[in-house]
């Protein structure tokens, strides 16, 4: 029996042009913005001596994750798999018509950059799912990766945001919609809406020992996550061979720990609330 859902007819090319996207813009004008969190690319200060740096001490997956707690393991077993006991599970298309038969007071949404052809028509549903006086809650980066200083003209890192988000532009997925976000939500009706730009580096060359561990994690993250994110569009949509693709990635790899480069992913963290007045 044929799947029903035709994957390949998504990775045809689109006659949509492809324009590059410039710098990233700050939150609109008429969105409130947290400044004490909010950091701007000025202010982010390089340490040429993070690779000497005792912040970073013995740091390993092991040492990051020993404040979890035992409860953790107080889970339900169903079907082979475990999740927490206040916690259900409803797996549905969040671009198809919502259909809970209940309204929600909090909504999180975060990781969703690539995923929905219409950000906004889910925003538009998830206005309607919350009762008034709701939160809705968005995280995202904000794509590609920027450059604290000029990359170098042959910078892999580079050229592998450029061409990704070429390629997923081509099939409908726009991986800069986020910087949007805050827009959006206004004009579906969220007020109090308030949105915080976040800056971690893809390797540890911000001062600051919370800075450089953000980095390790993100960095190792990014580093393992590369191949997954990038195969399937290089290929089908851009049409290189996988030889071509893993060498891009294997200098990409080598840009993350490059401590002369100053690269770093910005985020946002945006939240606002459906008003009381509304139906």
């Amino acid at each position: 029996m044929d799947d029903p859902m035709d994957t390949d007819s998504l990775y045809e090319p689109h006659a949509a042009a492809y324009v590059p996207p410039a710098a990233h813009p700050p939150p609109p004008a008429h969105i409130q913005s947290d400044a004490a969190s909010m950091l701007t690319a000025p202010s982010l200060q390089v340490d040429n001596r993070w690779d000497r740096d005792s912040a970073l001490g013995g740091m390993s997956n092991v040492s990051s994750t020993m404040s979890v707690a035992s409860s953790i393991y107080d889970h339900v077993v169903e079907n082979g798999r475990t999740a927490p006991p206040n916690v259900s599970f409803e797996i549905c298309d969040a671009e198809d018509e919502w259909s809970f038969s209940q309204k929600f007071d909090f909504i999180h949404m975060r990781a969703i950059v690539t995923c929905f052809m219409d950000p906004k028509a889910v925003f538009a549903q998830a206005y309607e799912a919350l009762e008034p006086g709701g939160w809705i809650e968005l995280r995202d980066p904000i794509m590609p990766f920027q450059f604290l200083t000029p990359p170098p003209e042959n910078c892999a890192l580079k050229e592998w945001g450029e061409r990704i988000i070429e390629a997923a532009a081509r099939i409908g997925r726009h991986w800069t919609n986020a910087q949007y976000y805050s827009k959006w939500l206004q004009e579906l009706g969220f007020v109090n809406i308030v949105e915080t730009r976040e800056h971690i580096g893809l390797n540890p060359w911000m001062k600051g020992s919370h800075n450089k561990q953000l980095a390790v994690l993100l960095g190792t993250d990014m580093s393992n996550g590369l191949e997954s994110m990038s195969m399937a569009l290089f290929t089908r949509v851009l049409g290189w061979e996988p030889e071509r693709v893993h060498e891009l990635l294997e200098r990409a790899r080598q840009d993350m720990v490059d401590p002369k480069l100053h690269v770093y992913s910005e985020g946002v963290h945006i939240y606002g609330m459906k008003p009381y007045g509304a139906v």
